[in-house]
């Protein structure tokens, strides 16, 4: 029989990862470094392409988006995500960025009202690894639970 700890990792790895960033060489790299931990990845190239990805997916995914991108860049995607409210719930963000230091207040705000990571660029493979596999957990955990309430006297 298999530990609890075995099979929370096992789902963890099970998670799909989208990796939306209009470098190649960054979706490779993150590919590279993800694929050794047995995540499966799929890509997007900028923004329409990963918000098509994220309505067509029938399954969560942690998706990692980079800040400025070509058609559509992160912050559209996000706000599009919060507006859809089925997408945001979803899925879990991780913003990937070499400009986290001059992000539009609108942007800020957004990103500590939705409780979304900030993962510099360049990123060690440990930072990224633990921050994909912290957004898989909390993918896989239990939804909330009603509180049941007293009976009426």
């Amino acid at each position: 029989m298999r530990c609890e700890a075995g099979r929370a990792a096992e789902v963890v790895q099970m998670t799909p990862v989208l990796v939306v960033d209009d470098s190649e060489s960054i979706r490779k790299l993150v590919q590279a470094m993800l694929a050794e931990e047995d995540f499966t990845i799929r890509e997007a190239a900028d923004g329409e392409q990963g918000l098509a990805e994220l309505r067509a997916s029938q399954e969560p995914s942690v998706v990692l988006l980079d800040y400025r991108m070509p058609k559509m860049d992160g912050f559209e995607l996000l706000q599009r995500a919060a507006d859809d409210g089925e997408l945001l719930s979803k899925h879990e963000y991780i913003i990937i960025t070499s400009e986290a230091g001059t992000f539009p207040a609108a942007f800020i705000d957004l990103v500590r009202r939705l409780s979304i990571r900030v993962l510099p660029k360049p990123f060690a493979k440990e930072a990224l690894v633990s921050s994909v596999a912290l957004a898989a957990e909390r993918l896989s955990a239990p939804g909330e639970t009603e509180i049941p309430t007293l009976p009426e006297e």
